[in-house]
């Protein structure tokens, strides 16, 4: 298998996307980080399973 392309120094691929951070708009990034902090606040079940 291949290696998904390696990103620029500096430039972090989103956790919950897996896009670069640099390629975000504004509203994506709070979309995103707003997922993220649910996600540390519940992280039982998943994909609507309790």
């Amino acid at each position: 298998m291949t290696e998904p392309p390696k990103p620029k120094e500096g430039d972090e691929n989103c956790l919950i996307c897996r896009r670069p951070k640099s390629k975000h708009s504004p509203e994506e990034l709070l979309t995103c980080s707003r997922k993220m902090e649910e996600f540390k606040k519940n992280t039982t079940g998943g994909a609507g399973i309790e």
